[in-house]
């Protein structure tokens, strides 16, 4: 059975949305190596997934310091052994 035509529309709807979401996240992605944040892809991805999510930006940005000082702290404890 053939589907019915507004479907047609509704899929072109979302086409167009995740031609368009892939868009900006090429550019934020850009953006980010612009001002090099040192975030990969997929950390990039959470993070704008957060924010969208109503996360506060000043916080997010807080906490991926204090996590990048972490990381560090562990990787120069582990090097001095």
């Amino acid at each position: 059975m053939p589907e019915p035509s507004g479907n047609d529309h509704s899929n072109t709807n979302l086409y167009m949305r995740l031609q368009q979401s892939q868009l900006v996240r090429t550019n934020i992605q850009n953006i980010s190596q612009f001002l090099n944040t040192g975030l990969s892809p997929e950390t990039l991805d959470i993070c704008v997934k957060l924010l969208e999510a109503g996360v506060h930006p000043q916080s997010l940005s807080e906490a991926v310091i204090q996590i990048r000082n972490e990381m560090a702290a562990l990787n120069n404890g582990q090097s001095g052994e």
